[in-house]
């Protein structure tokens, strides 16, 4: 009988085991979603989706990994008014986002698809890449008891580059994003 109770001791601490702190710190607080990402309209839900849900493997797979975004504020003094974003800080952000555990929510709404601009591509070298402008956004996050909310009217541009699998199989990810502003709204 003594022997019965050690073998359940050790399969309890094996099975116990398992739920400590080498859990992929990365993995989103709710199940990860198959997002659809068609079209470019698609991938740019697919990317908001994956950043309210912080699912930074998702968020992987909606950038290409040549992706540079910028932000650039026109108030701010010469030489320190471009922000650069590449690849692997955006899903480092969302990780982040999901290792903190206080923050309790977040919304990102890039106002609805239907009143964004679908634009061709204004890369000469690349033009089969598809770009979206968006004129409004809001965004908020609550951590703790503390909301932190942003909302701005300057245009964001997203630039999209389509990869074919085969004919009508075709899988869009963000290469590029651009926003030009000015004052703290940016």
């Amino acid at each position: 009988m003594r022997r019965a109770g050690w073998i359940v001791a050790m399969l309890a601490m094996a099975v116990l085991g398992g739920c400590g702190s080498d859990d992929n710190p990365t993995e989103p607080p709710i199940p990860t979603l198959k997002y659809d990402r068609t079209t470019p309209q698609n991938t740019l839900l697919a990317m908001q989706t994956a950043y309210v849900a912080r699912d930074s493997l998702e968020t992987k797979q909606v950038y290409d990994s040549s992706y540079v975004g910028a932000s650039t504020n026109l108030s701010d003094p010469p030489g320190s008014q471009v922000s650069i974003f590449q690849y692997q800080d955006e899903f480092a952000h969302v990780a982040t986002l999901a290792r903190t555990l206080t923050i309790v929510a977040i919304t990102l709404d890039l106002g609805p698809s239907s009143s964004w601009s679908r634009l061709p591509s204004d890369d000469p070298s690349h033009p089969e890449w598809a770009m979206i402008q968006i004129s409004n956004f809001h965004g908020e996050l609550v951590d703790g008891a503390t909301l932190y909310s942003f909302t701005s009217t300057n245009p964001m541009t997203f630039a999209f580059i389509p990869t074919v699998a085969a004919p009508g199989d075709t899988t869009w990810k963000i290469i590029r994003w651009t926003e030009i502003g000015s004052g703290s709204g940016i």
